[in-house]
């Protein structure tokens, strides 16, 4: 987000039976025998829709139901679901069984349980390299001391190959220097730009008596190509990675993480950008904070829930750029009030827009371009009812029924159940049930 790994890939693997049969002999082959080898058809390639507007009705639930807490990526007809204590990769055609998983060493965490305590996400990620398709994630691993020595918390960066699901290769970070991890850790892969791996774990100092419950935070600029650490930041959370920059909080020495955000009890947290190549500080916001909870929206923006000195503690929200700190070029004070935090439910299409709900109250839409409002629908709409979105995707708003994301008008309906993610090839409910795309 790690010394001993251990971890190793459990492939399932399809086997195609070929059957063998006999010829009879000729002159021309000496009178011996050939044999005859009958290929079994191919599957047919399932048909991908960009983006999809029809489903299959009921859905086939994918085996993964033992797990509280999941955090999934959908890449080409597999989802790649990451539990707290491993990573499997099920397929969304067919039955949704796995088709592989990686759940070694035991005792690993991958802090998926914490994120979702102070209500954050990370999924695994996929990127490609030499050919190979990868997929990351991050885990702490705790090994008990023998005799008089102390046991020891570890946190890796693990790649396992998308097809195989076979262990690529695992990197063991340093800990940094008079802290250490602990069960909370909650070791995370923030983003990938270029080469450059952007990876953060919570930390605790190795002191006890500035106050009740310390933490801290470390972020590591790990190169995939070298698969070494080049640099890393003690103090500093990262949150958002986009256009070369690393969002996040820089944390005082008295800081802890309470039940959704960081506090400091006398103040000193500051909202800070640095760079993906080094690490070095790009902007500085210059607010001296007690509190402070980032959420990246997509495109680059960021939502910041934030806890002001001088004024009362009083809390207050903010749509940034994550690349310069700054409100996004485009935007004004009252268009930033349908995106800032403030409990809304934002997603963003990965093509041109960003859709944030205000539960039972509204529903908008923003051009990640021009950051200009496109459409709005609000609860005293006299000619529409407020719809319910559940996710979107390339330009589709899936909300019990299909809106155009780029208009807010009404594109058709779909049967299919609460989807949180969309790709070419189908959807998956908020339950782990897979709808496949038929259109």
């Amino acid at each position: 987000m790690r010394a001993a790994t251990g971890v190793t890939g459990v492939a399932a693997a399809l086997t195609m039976v070929l059957a063998g049969c006999t010829g009879g002999g000729s002159a021309d082959d000496g009178g011996g025998t050939r044999p005859v080898r009958e290929e079994a058809s191919a599957a047919p390639a399932p048909k991908a829709y960009d983006p999809p507007r029809k489903f299959t009705g009921g859905g086939v639930r994918l085996s993964a139901t033992e797990a509280e807490h999941t955090e999934t990526t959908l890449w080409k007809t597999k989802a790649f679901v990451l539990t707290e204590t491993g990573l499997t990769a099920y397929d969304t055609r067919g039955s949704g069984g796995p088709a592989w998983s990686v759940r070694k060493p035991e005792g690993m965490s991958t802090g998926v349980d914490e994120r979702a305590r102070v209500w954050e996400s990370a999924q695994p990620h996929v990127v490609q390299r030499d050919g190979r398709t990868w997929v990351l994630f991050a885990y702490q691993k705790y090994t008990e001391g023998q005799g008089t020595a102390k046991g020891t918390s570890t946190v890796s960066l693990q790649a396992v190959d998308a097809e195989s699901g076979k262990v690529a290769w695992t990197l063991a970070v340093p800990t940094p220097e008079k802290m250490s991890f602990g069960d909370d850790t909650s070791a995370t892969v923030v983003g990938v730009e270029g080469d450059t791996v952007v990876l953060t774990a919570r930390t605790t100092p190795d002191f006890d008596d500035v106050y009740d419950d310390p933490r801290s935070m470390v972020t590591y600029g790990v190169n995939l190509a070298t698969r070494h650490v080049d640099w890393q930041e003690t103090g500093f959370g990262a949150r958002v990675v986009s256009g070369g920059v690393i969002a996040g909080e820089q944390l005082p020495e008295k800081a802890e993480i309470g039940h959704v955000d960081w506090t400091a009890p006398d103040g000193g947290m500051r909202l800070v950008g640095r760079s993906v190549s080094d690490g070095r500080v790009r902007w500085r916001d210059p607010r001296n904070l007690f509190g402070l909870k980032l959420e990246g929206m997509g495109a680059g923006l960021m939502s910041a829930e934030m806890v002001l000195e001088f004024e009362g503690n009083r809390q207050t929200y903010a749509l940034l750029d994550a690349t310069t700190g700054r409100r996004p070029a485009g935007m004004t004070q009252d268009s930033v009030a349908d995106f800032a935090y403030q409990g809304r439910s934002c997603v963003y299409d990965q093509r041109s827009v960003i859709i944030c709900q205000f539960p039972y109250a509204s529903i908008a839409a923003l051009d990640t371009r021009s950051h200009k409002v496109l459409w709005k629908i609000t609860k005293d709409d006299p000619s529409r009812e407020l719809p319910w979105m559940s996710t979107a995707w390339h330009g589709v708003v899936y909300a019990g029924v299909i809106l155009d994301a780029r208009t807010g008008e009404d594109d058709g309906t779909y049967s299919a159940g609460h989807l949180t993610l969309v790709n070419e090839y189908g959807g998956l409910g908020q339950d782990l049930t897979v709808y496949e795309a038929t259109g």
